[in-house]
């Protein structure tokens, strides 16, 4: 049993019946169209059988198409150049994709606003337009649509681009033109948009500039290390950073208190050794626990267990008798606590915790 199929259809126009080889137009063919040569359409058909090993083999099919008239006439050159002054007429020049007996000779009349302005007539072979200016123009773009119509009265409307400059007669010279260059307005308007671009970042750059500065700096930035302290951005809602100053933590720790004393027999005691600042920012919480150690055991180090004058008290002044400030019985008070505040502490704890005074009493 045969059977049939398309191998080449350029411009998809046929459909083939696979059954039995019956071909069918499916579209519309134009003889215009860029696929038919000399009127003539060409279509590549296949056949096989359904042998296990099937033997095939092919035909060509070539269709003459007729020509109709369905192409109107159209103008060839789009744009002109004339003078407002004696111009002279400017052929144009017809063409239709028709084939003879649907072309020449041709008709034209002008449409619209064109009609008050410009003349147009058919020469001698009506196969082209005489384009003429009806009167003076001021110089300018102008549009002019005009109607042909082939000898069967197709008709289709063309338009034609015309620039009018301000000279005279057959020589055509357009003022502010650059040779081989576009015109003067196209330029002025290249180099305003260049100007209005410019403005545009000079402005963007502003903008960010003073964006930028009204910006907080930050306390501590990324990378900054203050002493041995580093900042992590790790901080709860609502807190503050803070740069905290280990320089008053060094001087507390390094200075030794110049201190005189003359009511007091001088106690030679050897004063405790302070640590060094370590060098590894890890040993600062180290560093920190020692030091204040050795200051809870620094008998230089204030406050210092001595008579101090106050000012005066009582009849005549200021503050008024303070006698009536009193504490509560001592049996209501726990003065053990003052046991746990360290040795610089010791004094107070023995007379009133039950110390070495008490049992001295």
């Amino acid at each position: 049993m045969c059977r049939y199929r398309i191998i080449r259809d350029p411009a998809g126009w046929l459909s083939v019946a696979k059954d039995t080889g019956l071909i069918k137009v499916k579209t519309l063919m134009d003889r215009e169209s860029l696929f038919v040569k000399d009127n003539k359409y060409t279509v590549l058909i296949g056949a096989y059988d359904n042998d296990e090993v099937p033997a095939t083999g092919t035909g060509t099919l070539i269709i003459q198409l007729q020509d109709v008239n369905d192409n109107g006439p159209t103008i060839t050159e789009r744009l002109i150049r004339l003078c407002n002054k004696e111009p002279a007429s400017h052929l144009l020049a017809v063409t239709d994709k028709d084939g003879p007996g649907f072309t020449a000779p041709y008709s034209v009349s002008l449409q619209g606003l064109s009609n008050s302005n410009w003349t147009a007539r058919m020469n001698a072979s009506k196969t082209g337009i005489l384009l003429h200016l009806a009167k003076e123009l001021p110089s300018g773009d102008y549009t002019v649509v005009l109607r042909l119509a082939d000898n069967l009265g197709l008709e289709q409307d063309s338009t034609v681009q015309a620039k009018v400059c301000d000279c005279t007669g057959e020589e055509v010279l357009c003022k502010g033109r650059v040779a081989g260059g576009p015109d003067l307005p196209v330029i002025l308007g290249i180099l305003g948009g260049i100007l209005l671009l410019l403005m545009l970042v000079l402005l963007l750059l502003l903008f960010a500039r003073r964006r930028g500065g009204e910006q907080k700096e930050p306390l501590l930035q990324d990378d900054d290390i203050r002493d041995n302290i580093y900042y992590y951005d790790e901080e709860g809602g609502g807190e503050d950073d803070q740069d905290y100053d280990l320089g008053v933590l060094h001087r507390g720790l390094d200075n030794r208190p110049d201190v005189i004393r003359d009511d007091v027999l001088p106690n030679f005691m050897p004063a405790p050794l302070y640590r060094p600042r370590p060098a590894n920012p890890d040993e600062i919480g180290n560093f920190i626990v020692d030091n204040l150690k050795a200051a809870d055991n620094d008998p230089t180090a204030p406050p210092y267990d001595s008579l101090l004058v106050f000012d005066y008290e009582g009849g005549g002044s200021d503050a008024g008798s303070l006698s009536s400030l009193n504490s509560s019985s001592s049996g209501d008070q726990d003065y053990d606590c003052l046991s746990d505040w360290g040795p610089r502490f010791k004094k107070l704890a023995d007379m009133y915790g039950g110390g070495d005074d008490d049992d001295m009493l």
